[in-house]
């Protein structure tokens, strides 16, 4: 089954500011169950992490193909691994 990765910053209240300590990978293929899959210090490795969870899930038997939707919908090449 092809699932559906979010990422997401890992926030730190402190005092009178949020900090973004890190990011993190979630599975939202269930919305109403998310599940964390991994942590990164960047957001493009968080990014990175994301796509080669959907990727990954997308050649398991029975899945749907990844459809490559990325996260910058105005770049058409956005997130394509060209040749």
């Amino acid at each position: 089954m092809t699932r559906t990765a979010r990422v997401e910053p890992i926030r730190e209240d402190r005092q009178e500011a949020t900090v973004v300590s890190g990011w993190r990978v979630v599975d939202v293929t269930d919305p109403n169950l998310p599940q964390e899959i991994s942590r990164h210090e960047t957001e493009p490795e968080a990014i990175r992490a994301a796509r080669d969870f959907e990727h990954e899930t997308s050649l398991q038997p029975g899945s749907d193909p990844d459809d490559t939707q990325d996260y910058d919908a105005s770049d058409p090449q956005g997130g394509k691994e060209l040749p």
